[in-house]
C-alpha cells in the first residue's frame, strides 16, 4: 500500500503510516511489524485493528458512511423464540433491512451503501474460512442458510 492508502484506514493518525510503511519493509512476519511499531501511543490491539482494515479495504470514508445508515442484520441462527423475536423486529422497524439470504438480498436491494458493507461482510468470512482445517469453502455466507435451532 502507499502511504496515502494507509494513511486513509480508519485508526491512523498522527504519521502512523509512516511507521507501518517503514516496519513493513523491514519485518518479515505479523509478530515482528507489531513489536516494531507498538507503542504506549500504538497499542498491540490498535494495530492488529488496522491491519484488519487494511486487510480487508475498509477505509475511513467506509466507517463514515456506515454511521450515516440504519445498518442491516444478519440472521445466522435462530430457534422458535428467535425467530418471534425477529418477526417483531421487522414488524416495529420496517425500514431495518433484516438478511436471512445474502444472494437475495444483493439482488434485490437498491440500498449501494448496504451491499458495499454486506461485500466486505462476505469478504470477510472468505478470508476467515481459509483457516479452516477442514472444508475451507469459499462463499459460505451464499451456500449456508440461515441455521434452525431447537
Amino acid at each position: 500500500m502507499s502511504l496515502s492508502e494507509i494513511a486513509d484506514l480508519p485508526d491512523v493518525s498522527e504519521g502512523l503510516e509512516y511507521s507501518i510503511k517503514n516496519a513493513a519493509n523491514s519485518c518479515n512476519t505479523i509478530n515482528e511489524l507489531l513489536n516494531i511499531i507498538k507503542s504506549k501511543r500504538y497499542t498491540t490491539t490498535r494495530l492488529k485493528r488496522i491491519l484488519v482494515y487494511c486487510l480487508l479495504g475498509i477505509t475511513k470514508k467506509d466507517i463514515q458512511n456506515s454511521r450515516k445508515t440504519i445498518p442491516y442484520i444478519r440472521i445466522l441462527g435462530a430457534n422458535e423464540k428467535g425467530k418471534q423475536l425477529i418477526s417483531g423486529i421487522s414488524h416495529s422497524n420496517p425500514k431495518l433491512d433484516i438478511i436471512t439470504s445474502v444472494k437475495k438480498y444483493l439482488d434485490n436491494s437498491n440500498n449501494k451503501l448496504l451491499k458495499s458493507m454486506l461485500e466486505k461482510d462476505i469478504f470477510a468470512t472468505n478470508i476467515y474460512t481459509l483457516g479452516y482445517d477442514y472444508d475451507s469453502f469459499s462463499n459460505l455466507d451464499y451456500t449456508r442458510g440461515v441455521i434452525s435451532l431447537q
